[in-house]
């Protein structure tokens, strides 16, 4: 059975970074990393017949979500299953090569997904099996996750934990569907752009990947 990832998100302002990160750190986090990241996302749903869907136990598993992705040099690819704005998907994640990367982008660009570049700066802090990470973009926009590995088992209990930091911290995370897609709808017109597997899209991904520093360490 694959780990369930337990993840609230909600927005923040960039000028509120620095007071979040000292707030974390009173708490106990500790600053564990900060990164730089592309990401070729593909969003949509996978047929899954009925036999298919009674082996594999929950509620929904046709809603996924795709990464091809490198972070400070290393590349993976990750598939979320679930729908995008829930808050316990169960997440696959592969390394692979960065010319594999590119493939899989070209494969995955061309499919009847619907697919956008993307690249972000993070800062992430841990305490214990909690990560909170505070990502910002190109043109300014920022939001939170507080996320944490669990089981079916201990899902709500862990996700309640999650709920209860969030408030500390003062944070209004997005309690439904629409008010997390309107975020990511500013997302796609402030920074992102369509990826759908061409050529000029591949040369395109290169340099933004270039640019941005997620093909190298912080």
């Amino acid at each position: 059975m694959h780990p369930v990832e337990l993840e609230i998100r909600g927005e923040i302002s960039v000028r509120n970074i620095s007071s979040m990160a000292k707030k974390l750190l009173s708490f106990g986090f500790h600053r564990s990393s900060t990164t730089r990241r592309t990401s070729v996302m593909s969003f949509g749903t996978v047929t899954c017949i009925k036999n298919d869907r009674q082996r594999i136990t929950g509620k929904v598993r046709d809603i996924v979500d795709i990464r091809c992705r490198i972070t400070d040099g290393h590349a993976e690819v990750v598939g979320k299953i679930g729908p995008t704005n829930a808050a316990n998907r169960v997440e696959i994640s592969v390394p692979v090569s960065f010319d594999d990367l590119s493939r899989f982008a070209q494969l995955f660009g061309a499919m009847p997904f619907f697919t956008k570049v993307g690249s972000k700066i993070t800062e992430n802090f841990v305490k214990d099996d909690i990560t909170v990470s505070l990502v910002r973009s190109p043109s300014g926009l920022a939001y939170i996750e507080i996320e944490k590995m669990a089981t079916r088992k201990s899902e709500q209990k862990n996700l309640a934990e999650l709920h209860r930091l969030a408030s500390a911290l003062n944070v209004d995370i997005w309690k439904t569907r629409q008010a997390f897609l309107d975020f990511c709808n500013l997302l796609t017109e402030r920074d992102d752009w369509i990826f759908t597997g061409t050529p000029a899209d591949l040369k395109r991904l290169t340099r933004e990947i270039k640019k941005s520093g997620s093909n190298r360490s912080f």
